[in-house]
């Protein structure tokens, strides 16, 4: 049997290249080809980097897909059914509107794939696929090793992507990965994730982890198997943890450089509303980042805009907190109702969004704000994020923000990263804004 796993991209720009900061591994792809028994033919394209081959022979199709990436998706398959290909989809998207992603394929898969994936393959080997796949439910995550070597030929961003955790116990409102995951969370057992960091030979890591940190004990027990490793990582984590001294020092001892932390807003209102109120328990911002620095801890920071009391004030402010506060890397973004989420909800409900189904929509770009704000005009806020993204990485933001020697200019190898990823950034900003979504070289 021969299986053909696709990743798709969120679509072109005609004639420009592919956003860099995009290209990553797509772990989830390997993890499907580690659950796939050895006497099924494996091929894998990413659909970012490379064309796929619609005509080449192969007995089933796995499109792994997320809201972004659905239109996408979906013409590939279409592709492939024309040609009597059967084609079997899950990810995130396909458990969260189920019914839409079953008119485009033969196959789906809700929820995680481990419990069900050979039970599929079995029924697509006697041609007698079930319509849907349901593995939704907690269970313990053991024994996965990604078969990374389907990675090979294919030029990724040069850091390995590694899991620890699926899910989050936080219960932001406009979060697809909560909604997924109903507000919990499973863990590997952190040997093994040691082990599989160390057989890598790499010494850079992302853990993918949506929260590393949403359950510190478990962080805990993760990073005293990593410290004899001697490698470096970065991750995403809530702001809490600033107040959390011995597991600063654990997350640094360990490796940890940097941490990914969503901000969100500076208005307590704001926050509130999005279900984010730890982050006003967790002291203020500017304590919080002074103690991730005394650690020597890097910080990605992340605002959302577009909640009712947002207006220009408060993303001018919110850029002038970033910068002021040096971070490493900060994203301005406005607020995304994805599907299956309580903030799409209230949205349909108030009639507020412009596109329902905006992730089908051909006329759809990257940046287009898809519902009406109460203090902005939807294109007013649309270009009110990207002047922040322009305001933020300018040349004279980057140079100044460099000069942070708890963290940013820590050493030269922190320097040096620093200036790539924000050199990366800056360049990126007008590629991003206004890609169509579902283009592709093909298909």
């Amino acid at each position: 049997m021969r299986l053909t796993l696709i990743y798709p991209s969120v679509g072109r720009k005609q004639g420009r290249p592919y956003v860099r900061a995009w290209q990553m591994e797509p772990l989830s792809m390997a993890l499907l080809a580690h659950l796939t028994p050895p006497d099924v033919e494996v091929r894998f394209y990413d659909d970012r980097l490379e064309a796929i081959p619609f005509d080449e022979p192969t007995d089933l199709v796995a499109i792994s897909v997320e809201t972004f990436t659905a239109l996408r998706a979906y013409r590939i398959a279409r592709q492939f059914r024309a040609r009597g290909v059967p084609v079997v989809m899950g990810g995130y998207h396909v458990t969260l509107l189920p019914e839409e992603a079953a008119a485009e394929a033969d196959a789906i898969v809700v929820g995680d794939a481990e419990p069900v994936w050979n039970r599929m393959l079995d029924d697509a080997r006697q041609r007698r696929l079930e319509p849907r796949y349901d593995g939704r439910g907690r269970r313990p995550l053991v024994g996965l090793r990604p078969r990374r070597e389907i990675f090979a030929g294919k030029n990724y961003q040069n850091i390995t992507l590694v899991e620890f955790a699926r899910g989050c116990n936080f219960k932001c409102d406009f979060c697809s990965i909560t909604a997924f995951h109903q507000a919990g969370q499973n863990h590997r057992p952190p040997a093994e994730v040691a082990a599989e960091m160390a057989a890598t030979g790499s010494r850079r890591f992302f853990v993918v982890d949506d929260n590393i940190v949403s359950q510190p004990q478990k962080a805990r027990e993760l990073c005293r198997e990593l410290i004899p490793l001697g490698v470096n990582w970065v991750g995403q984590a809530s702001i809490h943890i600033a107040q959390d001294d011995e597991l600063l020092d654990l997350m640094v001892r360990s490796g940890c450089r940097g941490v990914l932390i969503g901000m969100e807003s500076l208005d307590p209102a704001n926050l509130r509303e999005m279900g984010k109120e730890w982050n006003l328990a967790a002291g203020s911002y500017a304590d919080s980042l002074r103690r991730f620095r005394d650690h020597g801890l890097a910080v990605y920071g992340t605002f959302v805009f577009g909640y009712d009391n947002d207006d220009r004030d408060w993303i001018r402010r919110s850029v002038e907190f970033a910068c002021e506060q040096k971070l490493f890397l900060a994203a301005f973004n406005h607020l995304i109702p994805f599907p299956g989420t309580p903030l799409y909800r209230r949205l349909q409900r108030e009639g507020r969004l412009l596109t329902p189904k905006w992730w089908l929509n051909p006329h759809s770009r990257v940046g287009d704000v898809t519902f009406r704000p109460k203090r902005m005009e939807p294109a007013e806020l649309q270009e009110a994020c990207l002047d922040a993204r322009r305001q933020f990485y300018r040349w004279g933001s980057i140079f100044r923000r460099m000069c942070d020697r708890r963290a940013n200019l820590r050493n030269p190898t922190m320097a040096a990263v620093y200036f790539g990823l924000n050199l990366q950034a800056h360049f990126d900003i007008d590629l991003r804004q206004g890609l169509e979504i579902g283009e592709g070289g093909t298909g």
